[in-house]
């Protein structure tokens, strides 16, 4: 499973999901559900302001792999 790493980067950074909303014009319930991996896709153009507004250079800064566990039947 994919996972966006907002949380970490926002608490680096020191700021709220509200004052990362109001700095990127992504709305903050979008952001808040990315952030919880609530959300049903991720729009490039906000993949793509995130990396812009983190100084990110590589993808693998925003996005990790977290593998699946499996179920137990």
């Amino acid at each position: 499973m994919l996972r966006l790493k907002i949380k970490e980067l926002r608490e680096e950074k020191g700021i709220s999901v509200r004052q990362l909303s109001e700095d990127t014009a992504i709305r903050w319930n979008t952001l808040n559900d990315m952030e919880k991996g609530k959300a049903k896709h991720w729009p490039p153009e906000h993949l793509n302001t995130l990396m812009q507004y983190f100084g990110l250079t590589d993808v693998a800064a925003l996005i990790e792999y977290v593998p699946e566990q499996a179920t137990e039947a």
